[in-house]
């Protein structure tokens, strides 16, 4: 495959087939699942509406990886 693997933690944006837009958007990879026989990798993402969703590489449109601020508090 040539697609970037991506890892737990990265954002993806997914795009589901022509009927089912409920799921279009970003999600965070929560789980790296066991490949399918053809090779195809699957994962658990998580949506920012908490909902969780087991999707195929084939469903990831963009990855990038998150983002997390090694800094905590406020921004003064």
């Amino acid at each position: 495959m040539t697609e970037r693997p991506v890892k737990v933690g990265d954002t993806v944006r997914l795009s589901f087939g022509f009927a089912d837009r409920s799921g279009e958007g970003d999600y965070e990879i929560i789980r790296v699942m066991p490949a399918l026989e053809s090779g195809e990798h699957h994962y658990r993402v998580q949506g920012i509406d908490g909902r969780e969703r087991a999707i195929g590489q084939n469903q990831i449109v963009v990855s990038k990886a998150k983002a997390k601020s090694p800094v905590s508090g406020s921004l003064e």
